[in-house]
């Protein structure tokens, strides 16, 4: 049938007869915003009621709508109808309105049987009394006779064989590239805190000298793990690198970062691979005491990120997907590898700072097992930069993205 229902009366206070209405019916109408939720000028979500509000604030409203109409609209306030919900054991009356769904078909417009109603969780009935917090329930229309049943899903004995879930969404690819991004960040974050406050190569037992520590970080105010502020304070640099919030590039913020994206990718990562994301984050948000707790922290952080890794290449369907992911971790880690290299690996630099060079880039073994010497600049420059059977390397970084785009 046609609705028989009218309309809430709306008045748009831009026209003159209009505002004049509004403003001669003041608490008898509710005020909402014209082109936004809530009302301009009142810390609201929703509607207001000009009659509950105290002689100021109700002055402070028709002045606005004096002055700027345009931006409310006056709207009648309805009684809603209530139905039964079970609350505490109770059967209780609650306010609700009903949504239903209209379908365009050649023949006009269908309303579809059925649809939802929104419940208001308090007993007043008023309409603008639904605002957040309300309920909601199906509607179902419930036929006197039977109904055949109908289903899109396939028979189970004409089930295709498929190796594809289908075209990968854009919005998807965007996420597990910025989700790889953002862990590979936040291991270069880590590892620059770890140089930072322990012994910086295998056979040194004291921290990295002044000079080190200056190029340390350097590096971690240019990404945004610390302040120049902190960093001319000195005091705690990698407690704030590892979980500064207020710090976009601090272990902590990157982490929360990357739990935010895998939010949106549930159902594309396994329950493991999502229970390492928490773990960190949780961590890390952990307060820290002193030195050893920060390092501590960091060691316990990069070993959750190689088994986040090492879920990623063994668990992951070869897919679209996963070369997205490790496409965000190939760029990120091919920039991070190229800034420790200019940082530590300059013509000058001196056996510490290319020490710390081969622990960024975790080639301490690799280094000391072919040449047997104290660190030299080209063979670490070599390793670091254009050796193609380092993982960490960038020509590695080059060689696989080349592979993922080929295969893209």
């Amino acid at each position: 049938e046609d609705l028989k229902m009218p309309h809430i009366a709306t008045w748009w206070c831009g026209q003159r007869a209009a505002r004049d209405e509004v403003l001669a019916r003041l608490d008898e109408v509710a005020i909402e915003g014209a082109y936004r939720r809530g009302v301009p000028g009142f810390d609201s979500n929703g509607p207001v009621l000009a009659s509950e509000l105290d002689a100021a604030d109700r002055q402070r409203l028709v002045d606005a709508i004096t002055a700027r109409g345009m931006d409310y609209v006056g709207q009648e306030v309805v009684r809603l109808s209530t139905m039964p919900v079970w609350e505490q054991g109770l059967l209780t009356p609650r306010p609700f309105v009903l949504r239903v769904f209209a379908a365009a078909t050649p023949d006009g417009w269908a309303i579809m049987p059925g649809g939802f109603c929104r419940i208001a969780e308090q007993a007043d009935a008023r309409a603008v009394s639904m605002g957040d917090g309300a309920r909601a329930a199906d509607v179902w229309v419930v036929s006197d006779k039977q109904v055949p049943t109908a289903t899109l899903l396939p028979a189970t004995d004409k089930v295709r064989i498929r190796r594809i879930a289908g075209v990968l969404p854009s919005r998807a690819a965007d996420n597990l590239f910025w989700l790889g991004r953002y862990l590979e960040r936040a291991e270069a974050t880590l590892r620059l805190v770890r140089a930072l406050g322990s012994p910086s190569g295998p056979n040194k037992g004291t921290a990295a000298s002044a000079q080190s520590a200056e190029r340390i970080q350097r590096l971690l105010v240019a990404w945004g793990a610390i302040s120049q502020t902190s960093r001319a304070a000195a005091g705690r640099i990698t407690a704030e690198a590892l979980q500064g919030e207020e710090r976009f590039g601090s272990a902590l913020s990157l982490v929360r970062a990357a739990q935010r994206t895998a939010t949106s990718l549930r159902e594309r990562l396994s329950p493991d691979a999502w229970q390492v994301i928490t773990e960190m984050a949780e961590r890390l948000a952990y307060e820290v005491e002193d030195d050893d707790s920060v390092l501590s922290a960091a060691e316990l952080t990069l070993q959750e990120l190689a088994s986040f890794a090492g879920l990623a290449q063994e668990n992951m369907n070869r897919a679209a997907g996963w070369r997205f992911l490790d496409i965000g971790r190939r760029i990120e880690r091919a920039i991070n590898t190229t800034r420790f290299t200019r940082q530590f690996a300059y013509d000058e630099a001196g056996d510490e700072d290319l020490d710390i060079l081969l622990t960024l880039v975790d080639c301490q073994i690799t280094y000391r097992s072919r040449y047997l010497l104290a660190p030299i600049l080209a063979p670490v420059r070599d390793l670091a930069v254009l050796d193609g059977y380092n993982p960490r390397s960038v020509a590695f970084q080059v060689t696989t993205l080349n592979e993922h785009i080929a295969a893209l």
